[in-house]
């Protein structure tokens, strides 16, 4: 009965062991349980006074160049490349009906003049006639007078007519409608050009590239930093070690409701020619913000389907999802709006898989 009662006891004792010995090992499995995570601090930052918009150089006048009336080419003056004035003859063309006209109308209007002439020469006579009393009938001043009226009506007609078949053919002869370089030409001489659809190709392309534009687009959370009159610099690709500057000359006041932004004219001397049109620029808009906001590690924000947020750690190494709002960004950093203060303790490398209320290490 002893030798049963022992044997109970040492039984009772290992069950114990046993049980201590898995509460052990479940407890340092929970612990082992918990993530490693590398951690950050809120930063309380002067948010950059640059910032930064792509946008691309555009002439300050560009036109094709089409003819007015049906026509040949008969000779082109200009090609690629050459810098133009204002009023330059570029193309000449040919149209032998439209010539043909024009003789006909100068002809008319002399006649016209001729005519118109003789009848004023006639009734002055008559008039100066008519002061010896009896020399001349009235009837017959009366009509050299109508006759006068009636012929220099008829040579105003003649004059109008010339002047419009002098315009008509004024097209023929293209000019250069402002300062400017030939940037292509399309057609060569002998070939039958005219308005609307029968020529869809231009003759030569012009552009003014004196002056230049820049179009950029400000998001809507910057428009109160943009103003007209401000100078503002930029780069291009093509010439890393030069910085350019133009001035905002134009403020569109209007915020498109596709990308919420508003687009802003920039106007850049460019009397040198060493910009083109065409090339990309990185404008540089200075920005008046100077107070401080909190920035964290880009790694660090997460956007889902539901909300932007960081991982937040308290004292107990508790995660929090805190929402945030992403303002400027400072190099690998992004301001942030939200129920955060400086060193609050954040997750560096953000995501969603780290519920709230996930105990973790660090």
């Amino acid at each position: 009965m002893k030798a049963l009662s022992k044997s109970f006891v040492f039984f009772c004792l290992f069950v114990v062991l046993l049980c201590s010995c898995s509460s052990s090992k479940n407890h340092e499995e929970k612990t082992d349980a918990k993530q490693t995570v590398e951690i950050a601090k809120v930063e309380l930052l002067q948010p950059e006074n640059i910032l930064s918009f792509p946008g691309e150089l555009e002439s300050f006048y560009s036109t094709d160049v089409f003819p007015k009336i049906n026509s040949y080419i008969k000779t082109i003056y200009v090609d690629i490349g050459d810098k133009v004035k204002e009023g330059q003859l570029l193309v000449k063309l040919e149209a032998p009906e439209i010539e043909s006209q024009l003789s006909e109308a100068y002809s008319k209007m002399k006649s016209a003049e001729a005519t118109y002439g003789a009848t004023l020469a006639n009734y002055k006579r008559l008039l100066q006639t008519n002061k010896t009393p009896g020399a001349v009938s009235a009837n017959d001043i009366e009509y050299a007078k109508a006759h006068t009226i009636s012929d220099s009506l008829q040579m105003i007609a003649a004059n109008v007519l010339y002047s419009a078949a002098k315009q008509t053919a004024s097209y023929l002869r293209i000019t250069a409608p402002f300062d400017g370089i030939i940037t292509d030409r399309q057609l060569a001489p002998g070939g039958f050009v005219g308005p609307g659809e029968k020529s869809n190709v231009p003759i030569i392309k012009i552009k003014n590239e004196n002056k230049l534009r820049l179009h950029i687009a400000i998001p809507e959370k910057y428009v109160a930093e943009v103003e007209e009159g401000k100078e503002i610099k930029f780069t291009i690709k093509s010439y890393l070690k030069d910085v350019f500057t133009g001035k905002i000359t134009r403020l569109s006041k209007d915020i498109d409701r596709k990308n919420r932004s508003e687009i802003i004219e920039i106007l850049i001397d460019n009397t040198d020619g060493k910009l083109m049109p065409g090339m990309y620029a990185t404008v540089s808009l200075p920005s008046q913000r100077n107070e401080k906001s909190l920035f964290v590690p880009e790694t660090a924000i997460v956007t889902n389907m539901e909300k932007c947020f960081v991982l937040k750690v308290d004292a107990s190494k508790t995660v929090h999802w805190i929402s945030v709002r992403k303002g400027n960004k400072n190099k690998d950093k992004v301001e942030v709006y939200g129920d955060l203060k400086e060193s609050d303790v954040i997750i560096k490398q953000g995501s969603d898989e780290i519920k709230d209320g996930t105990i973790i290490n660090f």
